[in-house]
């Protein structure tokens, strides 16, 4: 996960240019990265994810022009908390 670390994903890389770049660049791409952050952020701390077996992530590719992972991410999601901490 760490080999394309240096990858800048607000545009300033050519490599990878998700909302464009320069002039024509996404008015939305500040308020759309803090929103990613907010939603991971939140889903990390109200829940454990784990692997059902127990195992690493496999985080090989299978050929195609999406980088489609090689075998399926399988997750199990379980509140950090008690049931009645949610209600």
């Amino acid at each position: 996960m760490t080999t394309h670390k240096d990858i800048d994903v607000k545009g300033h890389d050519f490599e990878l240019i998700p909302f464009s770049s320069g002039r024509r660049m996404c008015p939305g791409i500040s308020f759309a990265l803090k929103i990613l952050e907010l939603t991971l952020a939140n889903v990390l701390h109200w829940f454990e994810i784990e692997t059902p077996s127990g195992e690493a992530v496999d985080m090989r590719e299978a050929p195609g022009l999406t980088s489609p992972k090689a075998t399926p991410l399988e997750v199990k999601i379980t509140p950090r908390l008690p049931a009645f901490v949610y209600q």
